[in-house]
Protein backbone atom coordinates (compact mmCIF):
# COMPACT_ATOMS: atom_id res chain seq x y z
CA UNK A 1 0.00 0.00 0.00
CA UNK A 2 2.84 2.37 0.42
CA UNK A 3 4.52 1.86 -2.58
CA UNK A 4 1.05 2.13 -4.06
CA UNK A 5 0.69 5.60 -2.47
CA UNK A 6 3.96 6.92 -3.41
CA UNK A 7 3.26 6.06 -6.82
CA UNK A 8 -0.46 8.12 -6.34
CA UNK A 9 1.74 11.04 -5.05
CA UNK A 10 3.99 11.29 -8.08
CA UNK A 11 1.57 10.82 -10.32
CA UNK A 12 -0.04 13.76 -8.81
CA UNK A 13 2.80 15.85 -8.42
CA UNK A 14 2.94 15.60 -12.58
CA UNK A 15 -0.31 17.03 -13.04
CA UNK A 16 -1.95 13.36 -13.54
CA UNK A 17 -5.76 13.37 -12.52
CA UNK A 18 -7.00 10.91 -9.90
CA UNK A 19 -9.02 9.05 -12.87
CA UNK A 20 -5.80 8.04 -14.53
CA UNK A 21 -3.43 7.74 -11.46
CA UNK A 22 -6.08 4.63 -10.90
CA UNK A 23 -5.44 3.66 -14.46
CA UNK A 24 -1.75 3.49 -13.94
CA UNK A 25 -2.37 1.36 -10.33
CA UNK A 26 -3.99 -1.02 -12.35
CA UNK A 27 -6.88 -0.16 -11.54
CA UNK A 28 -9.94 -2.68 -12.84
CA UNK A 29 -12.70 -2.23 -15.13
CA UNK A 30 -15.39 -1.92 -12.03
CA UNK A 31 -13.43 0.58 -10.16
CA UNK A 32 -14.16 3.24 -12.90
CA UNK A 33 -17.70 3.44 -11.77
CA UNK A 34 -16.73 5.20 -8.35
CA UNK A 35 -12.99 6.31 -8.24
CA UNK A 36 -13.45 7.57 -4.79
CA UNK A 37 -14.32 4.19 -3.46
CA UNK A 38 -11.00 2.33 -5.54
CA UNK A 39 -8.82 4.98 -4.74
CA UNK A 40 -9.88 4.67 -0.95
CA UNK A 41 -9.52 1.09 -0.72
CA UNK A 42 -6.06 1.52 -1.81
CA UNK A 43 -6.36 4.18 1.68
CA UNK A 44 -5.76 7.03 -0.76
CA UNK A 45 -8.72 9.63 0.20
CA UNK A 46 -9.04 12.79 -1.96
CA UNK A 47 -7.63 15.37 0.81
CA UNK A 48 -4.42 13.72 2.23
CA UNK A 49 -1.60 10.81 1.29
CA UNK A 50 -3.23 8.01 3.33
CA UNK A 51 -0.68 9.61 6.14
CA UNK A 52 -2.38 12.66 7.29
CA UNK A 53 -0.20 15.05 5.03
CA UNK A 54 -1.43 17.00 1.96
CA UNK A 55 -0.35 15.59 -1.45
CA UNK A 56 2.58 17.14 -2.86
CA UNK A 57 1.37 19.14 -5.68
CA UNK A 58 -2.65 20.03 -6.01
CA UNK A 59 -3.67 19.18 -9.64
CA UNK A 60 -3.94 23.05 -11.54
CA UNK A 61 -3.42 22.12 -14.76
CA UNK A 62 -4.93 19.87 -17.24
CA UNK A 63 -3.97 16.46 -16.59
CA UNK A 64 -0.89 15.30 -18.61
CA UNK A 65 -2.56 11.74 -20.01
CA UNK A 66 -5.87 12.18 -20.42
CA UNK A 67 -5.55 15.96 -21.64
CA UNK A 68 -9.13 16.68 -19.45
CA UNK A 69 -11.01 13.90 -20.72
CA UNK A 70 -12.45 12.88 -16.74
CA UNK A 71 -13.04 16.60 -16.18
CA UNK A 72 -16.43 16.88 -14.50
CA UNK A 73 -17.31 19.38 -17.10
CA UNK A 74 -16.49 17.87 -19.99
CA UNK A 75 -18.65 14.78 -19.07
CA UNK A 76 -21.34 17.40 -18.05
CA UNK A 77 -21.29 19.33 -20.89
CA UNK A 78 -21.15 15.72 -23.15
CA UNK A 79 -24.12 13.75 -21.53
CA UNK A 80 -26.07 17.59 -22.04
CA UNK A 81 -25.40 17.42 -25.98
CA UNK A 82 -26.01 13.71 -25.79
CA UNK A 83 -29.32 13.83 -24.12
CA UNK A 84 -30.83 17.06 -25.56
CA UNK A 85 -29.93 16.09 -29.39
CA UNK A 86 -33.29 15.91 -31.71
CA UNK A 87 -31.41 13.47 -33.63
CA UNK A 88 -31.32 11.13 -30.69
CA UNK A 89 -34.45 11.40 -29.31
CA UNK A 90 -35.55 9.84 -32.79
CA UNK A 91 -34.51 6.45 -32.04
CA UNK A 92 -36.90 4.27 -30.25
CA UNK A 93 -34.63 2.13 -29.36
CA UNK A 94 -34.54 0.12 -25.31
CA UNK A 95 -31.29 0.08 -25.36
CA UNK A 96 -27.84 2.43 -26.11
CA UNK A 97 -24.40 1.62 -26.92
CA UNK A 98 -21.36 3.83 -26.79
CA UNK A 99 -18.38 4.19 -29.27
CA UNK A 100 -15.15 6.73 -28.19
CA UNK A 101 -13.07 8.17 -30.88
CA UNK A 102 -9.64 9.76 -29.29
CA UNK A 103 -6.32 11.50 -30.58
CA UNK A 104 -3.80 9.43 -31.28
CA UNK A 105 -1.76 12.19 -29.17
CA UNK A 106 -2.96 10.46 -25.60
CA UNK A 107 -1.11 6.83 -26.60
CA UNK A 108 1.77 9.14 -26.88
CA UNK A 109 1.08 10.44 -23.69
CA UNK A 110 0.62 7.49 -22.04
CA UNK A 111 4.17 6.11 -23.06
CA UNK A 112 5.62 8.86 -21.89
CA UNK A 113 4.26 8.42 -18.41
CA UNK A 114 4.79 4.67 -18.69
CA UNK A 115 8.70 4.99 -19.40
CA UNK A 116 8.62 7.32 -16.70
CA UNK A 117 7.34 4.75 -13.96
CA UNK A 118 9.17 2.06 -15.71
CA UNK A 119 12.66 4.20 -14.24
CA UNK A 120 11.25 5.54 -11.23
CA UNK A 121 9.26 2.53 -9.52
CA UNK A 122 11.41 -0.28 -10.83
CA UNK A 123 10.44 -2.63 -7.85
CA UNK A 124 6.75 -1.86 -8.97
CA UNK A 125 6.84 -1.55 -12.72
CA UNK A 126 9.35 -3.47 -15.27
CA UNK A 127 9.51 -3.59 -19.05
CA UNK A 128 8.22 -6.68 -19.56
CA UNK A 129 4.50 -5.83 -17.62
CA UNK A 130 1.89 -3.96 -19.58
CA UNK A 131 0.96 -0.68 -19.38
CA UNK A 132 -2.60 0.44 -17.88
CA UNK A 133 -4.88 -2.71 -17.70
CA UNK A 134 -7.73 -0.14 -18.30
CA UNK A 135 -7.26 1.94 -21.59
CA UNK A 136 -8.23 5.50 -21.06
CA UNK A 137 -10.94 5.10 -23.73
CA UNK A 138 -12.85 1.79 -21.57
CA UNK A 139 -11.99 3.87 -18.64
CA UNK A 140 -14.07 6.86 -20.25
CA UNK A 141 -16.82 4.33 -21.36
CA UNK A 142 -17.59 3.10 -18.24
CA UNK A 143 -17.84 6.09 -16.69
CA UNK A 144 -19.72 7.46 -19.88
CA UNK A 145 -22.12 4.36 -19.63
CA UNK A 146 -22.77 4.53 -16.26
CA UNK A 147 -23.92 8.43 -16.26
CA UNK A 148 -25.90 7.67 -19.36
CA UNK A 149 -28.19 4.89 -17.95
CA UNK A 150 -28.59 6.93 -15.03
CA UNK A 151 -29.74 9.91 -17.27
CA UNK A 152 -31.75 7.72 -20.01
CA UNK A 153 -33.37 5.55 -17.88
CA UNK A 154 -32.25 2.29 -20.22
CA UNK A 155 -29.32 -0.23 -20.36
CA UNK A 156 -25.98 -0.47 -21.89
CA UNK A 157 -25.75 -3.16 -25.04
CA UNK A 158 -23.91 -3.89 -27.46
CA UNK A 159 -27.28 -4.10 -29.45
CA UNK A 160 -28.40 -0.39 -28.89
CA UNK A 161 -28.42 2.67 -30.39
CA UNK A 162 -24.89 3.65 -31.13
CA UNK A 163 -23.63 7.05 -29.33
CA UNK A 164 -20.37 7.41 -31.41
CA UNK A 165 -18.37 9.94 -29.85
CA UNK A 166 -15.44 12.17 -31.59
CA UNK A 167 -12.43 14.10 -29.68
CA UNK A 168 -9.65 16.34 -31.24
CA UNK A 169 -6.80 17.99 -30.12
CA UNK A 170 -5.51 21.24 -31.69
CA UNK A 171 -2.09 20.31 -31.04
CA UNK A 172 -1.94 17.04 -31.91
CA UNK A 173 -0.06 16.85 -35.24
CA UNK A 174 3.10 18.58 -33.85
CA UNK A 175 3.30 16.47 -30.38
CA UNK A 176 2.96 13.37 -33.14
CA UNK A 177 5.65 14.50 -35.72
CA UNK A 178 8.25 14.14 -32.62
CA UNK A 179 7.93 10.80 -33.54
CA UNK A 180 9.28 11.04 -36.62
CA UNK A 181 12.78 12.15 -35.37
CA UNK A 182 12.67 8.86 -32.83
CA UNK A 183 12.62 6.43 -35.59
CA UNK A 184 12.31 8.01 -38.58
CA UNK A 185 12.74 4.56 -40.30
CA UNK A 186 8.78 3.99 -39.41
CA UNK A 187 7.67 7.01 -41.73
CA UNK A 188 9.84 6.62 -44.78
CA UNK A 189 6.74 4.70 -46.66
CA UNK A 190 4.28 6.36 -44.98
CA UNK A 191 5.78 9.74 -46.58
CA UNK A 192 5.76 8.25 -50.02
CA UNK A 193 2.15 7.20 -49.78
CA UNK A 194 1.14 10.39 -47.64
CA UNK A 195 -0.85 11.60 -51.33
CA UNK A 196 -3.38 8.52 -50.12
CA UNK A 197 -3.36 8.20 -46.31
CA UNK A 198 -4.76 10.52 -44.67
CA UNK A 199 -3.34 9.89 -40.73
CA UNK A 200 0.30 10.29 -40.46
CA UNK A 201 0.54 7.21 -38.20
CA UNK A 202 -2.21 4.81 -37.23
CA UNK A 203 -2.78 3.33 -33.74
CA UNK A 204 -1.66 -0.17 -35.07
CA UNK A 205 1.39 0.85 -36.30
CA UNK A 206 2.17 3.20 -33.19
CA UNK A 207 1.87 -0.19 -30.87
CA UNK A 208 4.05 -1.89 -33.35
CA UNK A 209 6.93 0.56 -33.32
CA UNK A 210 6.69 2.60 -29.88
CA UNK A 211 7.24 0.50 -26.82
CA UNK A 212 9.75 1.01 -24.04
CA UNK A 213 11.26 -2.79 -25.36
CA UNK A 214 11.88 -1.48 -29.03
CA UNK A 215 12.62 1.96 -28.46
CA UNK A 216 16.01 3.52 -27.38
CA UNK A 217 14.76 5.41 -24.44
CA UNK A 218 17.48 8.28 -24.66
CA UNK A 219 16.81 9.11 -28.38
CA UNK A 220 12.77 9.20 -27.06
CA UNK A 221 13.46 11.45 -24.30
CA UNK A 222 15.87 13.73 -26.45
CA UNK A 223 12.89 14.75 -28.00
CA UNK A 224 9.86 14.18 -26.31
CA UNK A 225 8.83 15.04 -22.55
CA UNK A 226 9.28 12.25 -20.11
CA UNK A 227 6.81 12.89 -18.18
CA UNK A 228 4.41 14.34 -20.43
CA UNK A 229 4.75 18.30 -20.71
CA UNK A 230 2.02 19.91 -18.74
CA UNK A 231 -0.17 21.95 -21.86
CA UNK A 232 -3.00 23.94 -21.01
CA UNK A 233 -4.61 23.15 -24.00
CA UNK A 234 -7.43 20.50 -23.77
CA UNK A 235 -9.26 17.76 -25.51
CA UNK A 236 -12.23 18.96 -27.50
CA UNK A 237 -15.38 17.77 -28.10
CA UNK A 238 -15.23 17.62 -31.91
CA UNK A 239 -18.92 15.93 -33.27
CA UNK A 240 -21.79 13.62 -31.60
CA UNK A 241 -23.85 11.29 -34.01
CA UNK A 242 -25.92 8.13 -33.68
CA UNK A 243 -26.25 5.04 -35.47
CA UNK A 244 -29.21 2.89 -35.30
CA UNK A 245 -28.65 -1.14 -34.52
CA UNK A 246 -28.61 -3.81 -36.55
CA UNK A 247 -31.56 -6.17 -35.62
CA UNK A 248 -32.92 -9.14 -36.93
CA UNK A 249 -36.08 -10.26 -38.21
CA UNK A 250 -36.52 -14.35 -38.48
CA UNK A 251 -39.54 -16.18 -39.92
CA UNK A 252 -40.90 -18.26 -42.52
CA UNK A 253 -42.45 -17.23 -45.73
CA UNK A 254 -44.46 -19.57 -48.40
CA UNK A 255 -44.17 -18.69 -51.81
CA UNK A 256 -47.54 -19.25 -53.42
CA UNK A 257 -47.03 -17.59 -57.25
CA UNK A 258 -44.97 -19.29 -59.89
CA UNK A 259 -43.76 -15.73 -61.02
CA UNK A 260 -41.74 -14.51 -58.01
CA UNK A 261 -38.21 -14.51 -57.74
CA UNK A 262 -36.69 -14.63 -54.34
CA UNK A 263 -34.77 -11.87 -54.55
CA UNK A 264 -35.11 -9.01 -57.15
CA UNK A 265 -33.96 -10.44 -60.53
CA UNK A 266 -32.04 -7.93 -62.46
CA UNK A 267 -29.79 -8.64 -65.48
CA UNK A 268 -27.77 -6.34 -67.59
CA UNK A 269 -29.41 -3.58 -65.41
CA UNK A 270 -33.00 -5.04 -66.61
CA UNK A 271 -35.65 -6.48 -64.68
CA UNK A 272 -37.00 -10.05 -65.60
CA UNK A 273 -39.45 -9.73 -62.64
CA UNK A 274 -41.74 -7.14 -61.43
CA UNK A 275 -41.60 -8.29 -57.78
CA UNK A 276 -39.57 -10.61 -55.50
CA UNK A 277 -39.94 -12.42 -52.08
CA UNK A 278 -37.52 -9.85 -50.64
CA UNK A 279 -38.96 -6.60 -51.87
CA UNK A 280 -43.14 -7.90 -50.66
CA UNK A 281 -41.43 -8.28 -47.43
CA UNK A 282 -39.39 -4.87 -47.11
CA UNK A 283 -42.06 -3.11 -48.35
CA UNK A 284 -44.18 -4.14 -45.17
CA UNK A 285 -41.17 -4.21 -42.84
CA UNK A 286 -38.88 -1.28 -43.39
CA UNK A 287 -41.38 1.98 -42.81
CA UNK A 288 -42.12 0.38 -39.42
CA UNK A 289 -37.93 0.38 -38.59
CA UNK A 290 -37.99 3.54 -40.55
CA UNK A 291 -35.50 2.48 -42.71
CA UNK A 292 -35.22 2.29 -46.97
CA UNK A 293 -36.72 -1.19 -48.15
CA UNK A 294 -33.31 -1.57 -50.36
CA UNK A 295 -31.53 -1.64 -47.00
CA UNK A 296 -32.83 -4.45 -45.76
CA UNK A 297 -30.69 -7.91 -46.45
CA UNK A 298 -32.51 -10.95 -47.72
CA UNK A 299 -30.25 -14.72 -45.96
CA UNK A 300 -32.87 -17.76 -46.23
CA UNK A 301 -32.43 -21.64 -46.23
CA UNK A 302 -31.48 -22.37 -49.07
CA UNK A 303 -33.92 -20.97 -52.72
CA UNK A 304 -36.66 -22.06 -54.81
CA UNK A 305 -36.82 -21.39 -58.82
CA UNK A 306 -38.78 -18.68 -60.13
CA UNK A 307 -41.52 -21.14 -60.74
CA UNK A 308 -41.56 -23.18 -58.09
CA UNK A 309 -43.79 -22.77 -54.67
CA UNK A 310 -43.11 -23.44 -51.32
CA UNK A 311 -45.56 -24.70 -49.33
CA UNK A 312 -45.83 -26.60 -46.01
CA UNK A 313 -44.17 -25.15 -43.30
CA UNK A 314 -42.37 -22.58 -45.33
CA UNK A 315 -39.23 -21.65 -45.83
CA UNK A 316 -36.92 -19.87 -42.99
CA UNK A 317 -35.09 -16.69 -43.82
CA UNK A 318 -33.90 -13.76 -41.52
CA UNK A 319 -33.66 -9.84 -42.99
CA UNK A 320 -30.98 -8.01 -41.42
CA UNK A 321 -32.14 -4.21 -41.00
CA UNK A 322 -29.04 -2.46 -40.38
CA UNK A 323 -29.41 1.57 -38.67
CA UNK A 324 -32.66 0.87 -37.39
CA UNK A 325 -34.87 3.54 -35.72
CA UNK A 326 -36.42 0.65 -33.13
CA UNK A 327 -34.99 -2.28 -31.47
CA UNK A 328 -37.85 -4.37 -30.63
CA UNK A 329 -41.14 -5.70 -32.24
CA UNK A 330 -44.20 -6.40 -30.17
CA UNK A 331 -45.95 -9.50 -31.04
CA UNK A 332 -49.07 -7.71 -32.33
CA UNK A 333 -47.26 -5.58 -34.51
CA UNK A 334 -45.68 -8.52 -36.22
CA UNK A 335 -48.85 -10.39 -36.65
CA UNK A 336 -50.26 -7.44 -38.12
CA UNK A 337 -46.79 -7.35 -40.63
CA UNK A 338 -47.83 -11.02 -41.40
CA UNK A 339 -51.19 -9.84 -42.50
CA UNK A 340 -50.27 -7.20 -44.62
CA UNK A 341 -47.67 -9.56 -46.32
CA UNK A 342 -50.58 -11.90 -47.00
CA UNK A 343 -52.41 -9.55 -48.80
CA UNK A 344 -50.28 -9.26 -51.84
CA UNK A 345 -51.69 -13.01 -52.51
CA UNK A 346 -47.92 -14.20 -53.22
CA UNK A 347 -46.28 -15.09 -50.51
CA UNK A 348 -47.45 -15.46 -46.54
CA UNK A 349 -44.84 -15.15 -43.75
CA UNK A 350 -45.40 -16.74 -40.23
CA UNK A 351 -43.33 -16.68 -37.18
CA UNK A 352 -42.21 -12.96 -37.64
CA UNK A 353 -39.62 -12.55 -34.87
CA UNK A 354 -36.82 -10.36 -33.81
CA UNK A 355 -33.50 -13.29 -33.00
CA UNK A 356 -29.96 -12.21 -32.20
CA UNK A 357 -26.69 -12.51 -34.23
CA UNK A 358 -25.67 -15.95 -32.84
CA UNK A 359 -28.86 -17.54 -34.16
CA UNK A 360 -27.93 -16.66 -37.86
CA UNK A 361 -26.05 -19.64 -37.35
CA UNK A 362 -29.14 -21.58 -38.39
CA UNK A 363 -29.19 -20.55 -41.74
CA UNK A 364 -26.03 -21.56 -43.36
CA UNK A 365 -24.77 -24.05 -40.57
CA UNK A 366 -24.48 -27.61 -42.01
CA UNK A 367 -27.05 -26.69 -44.94
CA UNK A 368 -25.20 -29.41 -46.87
CA UNK A 369 -26.87 -32.00 -43.95
CA UNK A 370 -30.24 -30.31 -43.90
CA UNK A 371 -32.88 -32.30 -46.24
CA UNK A 372 -35.53 -31.00 -48.58
CA UNK A 373 -39.05 -32.47 -49.41
CA UNK A 374 -40.21 -31.88 -52.88
CA UNK A 375 -43.25 -32.76 -54.86
CA UNK A 376 -42.79 -32.92 -59.01
CA UNK A 377 -45.84 -33.02 -61.35
CA UNK A 378 -44.15 -35.09 -64.23
CA UNK A 379 -45.46 -36.29 -67.52
CA UNK A 380 -43.73 -39.57 -68.96
CA UNK A 381 -43.80 -40.71 -73.33
CA UNK A 382 -45.85 -43.28 -72.72
CA UNK A 383 -48.51 -44.36 -70.40
CA UNK A 384 -47.89 -45.15 -66.73
CA UNK A 385 -47.39 -48.94 -65.73
CA UNK A 386 -46.81 -50.69 -62.66
CA UNK A 387 -43.52 -51.26 -63.82
CA UNK A 388 -43.15 -47.30 -63.91
CA UNK A 389 -44.29 -47.13 -60.53
CA UNK A 390 -41.90 -49.96 -58.89
CA UNK A 391 -38.89 -48.32 -60.20
CA UNK A 392 -39.94 -45.02 -59.01
CA UNK A 393 -40.62 -46.42 -55.39
CA UNK A 394 -37.29 -45.95 -53.76
CA UNK A 395 -36.74 -46.35 -50.10
CA UNK A 396 -33.01 -46.59 -49.50
CA UNK A 397 -30.49 -43.55 -50.47
CA UNK A 398 -28.60 -43.32 -53.61
CA UNK A 399 -25.83 -41.34 -54.45
CA UNK A 400 -26.09 -38.62 -58.02
CA UNK A 401 -23.64 -36.81 -59.40
CA UNK A 402 -24.94 -33.63 -60.92
CA UNK A 403 -22.57 -31.05 -63.37
CA UNK A 404 -23.93 -27.81 -63.41
CA UNK A 405 -27.15 -27.44 -64.91
CA UNK A 406 -27.26 -25.54 -68.41
CA UNK A 407 -29.86 -22.98 -67.10
CA UNK A 408 -27.03 -21.67 -64.51
CA UNK A 409 -24.00 -22.47 -65.94
CA UNK A 410 -23.55 -18.68 -66.70
CA UNK A 411 -23.76 -17.93 -63.56
CA UNK A 412 -21.93 -20.86 -61.91
CA UNK A 413 -19.10 -22.42 -62.08
CA UNK A 414 -18.75 -25.76 -64.32
CA UNK A 415 -18.39 -28.50 -61.14
CA UNK A 416 -19.63 -31.77 -60.63
CA UNK A 417 -21.70 -31.82 -57.61
CA UNK A 418 -22.20 -35.17 -55.23
CA UNK A 419 -25.38 -35.64 -54.02
CA UNK A 420 -27.80 -37.50 -52.15
CA UNK A 421 -31.48 -38.94 -52.58
CA UNK A 422 -33.09 -40.61 -49.77
CA UNK A 423 -36.11 -41.41 -50.89
CA UNK A 424 -38.59 -41.22 -54.60
CA UNK A 425 -41.92 -42.42 -54.43
CA UNK A 426 -43.77 -41.68 -57.47
CA UNK A 427 -48.37 -42.36 -57.75
CA UNK A 428 -50.17 -42.32 -60.95
CA UNK A 429 -52.73 -39.39 -61.73
CA UNK A 430 -56.08 -40.91 -62.45
CA UNK A 431 -57.13 -37.87 -65.35
CA UNK A 432 -54.25 -38.22 -67.23
CA UNK A 433 -52.53 -41.80 -67.58
CA UNK A 434 -49.32 -40.70 -68.78
CA UNK A 435 -48.90 -38.22 -65.64
CA UNK A 436 -46.90 -39.26 -62.48
CA UNK A 437 -46.72 -37.52 -58.70
CA UNK A 438 -43.46 -37.99 -57.46
CA UNK A 439 -42.53 -37.49 -53.57
CA UNK A 440 -38.65 -36.66 -53.85
CA UNK A 441 -36.12 -36.39 -50.51
CA UNK A 442 -32.86 -35.04 -51.46
CA UNK A 443 -30.03 -33.38 -49.57
CA UNK A 444 -29.99 -29.38 -50.13
CA UNK A 445 -28.25 -27.90 -52.98
CA UNK A 446 -29.72 -31.23 -55.42
CA UNK A 447 -31.29 -29.51 -58.55
CA UNK A 448 -34.19 -31.40 -58.80
CA UNK A 449 -36.04 -30.47 -62.50
CA UNK A 450 -32.36 -32.23 -63.51
CA UNK A 451 -32.57 -35.32 -61.36
CA UNK A 452 -35.90 -35.58 -63.20
CA UNK A 453 -35.00 -35.17 -67.09
CA UNK A 454 -31.10 -35.60 -66.39
CA UNK A 455 -30.49 -32.44 -68.45
CA UNK A 456 -28.50 -34.39 -71.76
CA UNK A 457 -26.84 -36.44 -69.40
CA UNK A 458 -25.59 -34.35 -66.88
CA UNK A 459 -27.05 -36.08 -63.62
CA UNK A 460 -26.32 -39.38 -63.26
CA UNK A 461 -28.55 -41.32 -62.23
CA UNK A 462 -32.02 -39.70 -62.82
CA UNK A 463 -35.32 -40.74 -63.19
CA UNK A 464 -35.35 -40.92 -67.12
CA UNK A 465 -32.36 -43.58 -66.43
CA UNK A 466 -33.98 -45.29 -64.26
CA UNK A 467 -37.35 -45.63 -65.73
CA UNK A 468 -35.82 -46.23 -69.12
CA UNK A 469 -37.87 -43.69 -71.00
CA UNK A 470 -38.00 -39.85 -71.33
CA UNK A 471 -39.70 -37.88 -68.48
CA UNK A 472 -40.23 -33.76 -67.97
CA UNK A 473 -41.10 -31.98 -65.20
CA UNK A 474 -43.90 -29.33 -65.78
CA UNK A 475 -44.09 -28.32 -61.82
CA UNK A 476 -42.18 -28.42 -58.51
CA UNK A 477 -43.35 -27.63 -55.05
CA UNK A 478 -41.08 -27.54 -51.85
CA UNK A 479 -43.13 -29.36 -49.43
CA UNK A 480 -41.19 -29.56 -46.19
CA UNK A 481 -37.60 -27.92 -44.77
CA UNK A 482 -36.08 -29.78 -41.89
CA UNK A 483 -34.83 -26.86 -39.92
CA UNK A 484 -36.45 -26.19 -36.86
CA UNK A 485 -35.99 -22.73 -36.67
CA UNK A 486 -37.39 -19.99 -35.75
CA UNK A 487 -39.51 -21.03 -33.16
CA UNK A 488 -43.19 -21.35 -33.68
CA UNK A 489 -45.36 -18.57 -32.30
CA UNK A 490 -48.79 -17.74 -33.57
CA UNK A 491 -51.02 -20.64 -34.74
Amino acid sequence: MIEELEVYNYLRSVDCCRVCCLRFLNGRADDFINIEDALEKRNISSSSDGQGSPPKKVRENTCVACLGLFESELLENLLTEICSSASFKEYDCQAFSSSISLPLVLHLRQLSLWIDLLERFPNRYDNSSSPPDVTVKDAFKMILNRKLEEKLKRPFSTNGVMVNVFFKYADEERELLLLEKVKPEVFVDRKAKKHCRKEFLTRNAFEKHFTPSNLSLKLYREHISVPPAVNDDKLELEMVNFTGPTIFLAGRYNKISRELSQTPWVIDGKRKMENSVQEIMASVVAPYFRVPDDSLIFSSSGREDVDVRCLGEGRPFVLEIPNTYKDYLQESVAAEMEMAIERSKKISVRDLQLVSREELVHIKHGEMDKRKFYRALCVIEKPVTVAVLQALNVEEPFEIEQWTPLRVLHRRPLLSRPRTVYSVKASACRSNERVLIVDIVTQAGTYIKELVHSDFGRTKPSLRSIIGQPIDIHALDVMAIDLDWPKKLRR
